[in-house]
């Protein structure tokens, strides 16, 4: 069972991915977020197979918490969405060291199980 952590300002994005995975099985939702300061504060607590996160969020951005998340744990898998699809926000995702970006209506279930799985390969490959 993979544990993920979702993290967006629209309680109906955390909705609608929350039952994506539900559906999809071998995951679990262990929180909710509505902004990236909350979550790169308590990341380290819940300490997720996964997060999925927005990048547009008040206190802080996606990019930036990005980077948080990853000073605490560097091994972190972090899906980084928008409603927008933008060039940009694809450098941006990789700059930050998330492992993908994708607009949210591009969002599938095993696009996050398998990024998953490829980074517990790399982690015990290392």
């Amino acid at each position: 069972m993979y544990r993920v952590l979702l993290i967006d300002d629209q309680p109906i994005f955390r909705d609608i991915i929350r039952a994506m995975l539900d559906k999809a099985g071998g995951f679990e939702v262990v929180a909710e977020r509505a902004d990236g300061n909350r979550a790169a504060t308590s990341y380290g607590e819940i300490l997720p197979d996964a997060v999925i996160m927005d990048v547009q969020m008040p206190q802080m951005n996606g990019f930036e918490a990005t980077g948080a998340i990853l000073e605490i744990d560097p091994q972190a898998v972090i899906i980084l969405t928008s409603m927008l699809q933008n060039d940009e926000y694809e450098r941006l995702a990789e700059e930050a060291g998330a492992a993908a970006f994708y607009p949210k209506r591009q969002l599938d279930v095993e696009i996050v199980r398998d990024l998953i799985e490829l980074r517990h390969r790399q982690a015990t490959a290392a």
